[in-house]
């Protein structure tokens, strides 16, 4: 930068011009994701609290069973509550699921899902690692029957399990979440909110997009995150 100094005026102001450039969108896309993260973990929903919404009468819990993607590798997120509290119900099988991109060629099968379960009956939780060149498909059966038996085998008791054969029978739905952030507060935050980040998140490939889930079984479920 020192070196650059004296060359200004002869046109070395235009590597400072394009460095301010990128450097203000780089920080724009930190500074929005970090918002967005720092919400979800501080609203984020208790196990005891999600138990007690469904046990309620109030909420259908319909038959079949329900694929919710979230980026939220732990804890219940705060789009799901907002999306039962608004619905009135919920699948007798929903798995929260989070699919990351492994920086290796592929994953083995066998190690490419990670089920588990939350410990609300009929909520479990997947983590699927996919490598760069594995094929991210999620239509026809293949999918929906390794899941299930994934599910089988977290299965205490055959009642759950009869219970997991009927929510497959019934087909599956995939619901994709998305967020929008709102600054409330500072000028300088609705500015780079509202405006840059904003930009960026609409021009952006989100990493859901990758996957290929049939259309006719999505269902896009969203969100206003005030900040």
């Amino acid at each position: 930068m020192t070196s650059l100094l004296n060359k200004i005026p002869q046109g070395g102001w235009v590597p400072f011009a394009i460095s301010a450039f990128f450097l203000t969108i780089m920080l724009s896309w930190t500074y929005g994701r970090s918002k967005k993260k720092e919400y979800e973990a501080d609203r984020k929903m208790s196990l005891p609290d999600l138990d007690q919404m469904l046990s309620s009468y109030s909420t259908y819990r319909a038959p079949g069973i329900c694929f919710f993607f979230t980026d939220l590798r732990n804890g219940i997120p705060p789009i799901i509550c907002h999306y039962i509290q608004h619905t009135n119900s919920v699948r007798e099988i929903l798995v929260i699921v989070t699919v990351r991109t492994l920086p290796i060629k592929t994953v083995l099968v066998e190690e490419r899902y990670n089920v588990g379960k939350t410990g609300v009956e009929g909520f479990y939780r997947c983590l699927i690692q996919f490598g760069y060149k594995d094929s991210q498909s999620m239509e026809g059966d293949d999918f929906v029957t390794l899941m299930i038996t994934k599910l089988q085998d977290q299965a205490e008791s055959t009642s759950e399990k009869r219970k997991i054969d009927a929510a497959a029978e019934r087909g599956p739905v995939f619901v994709l979440g998305r967020t929008i952030l709102k600054a409330n507060k500072g000028w300088f935050a609705r500015f780079t909110i509202e405006y840059l980040y904003r930009f960026l998140q609409k021009n952006s490939r989100a990493a859901i997009s990758a996957l290929q889930i049939p259309p006719d079984k999505t269902l896009q479920v969203g969100m206003v995150y005030e900040i």
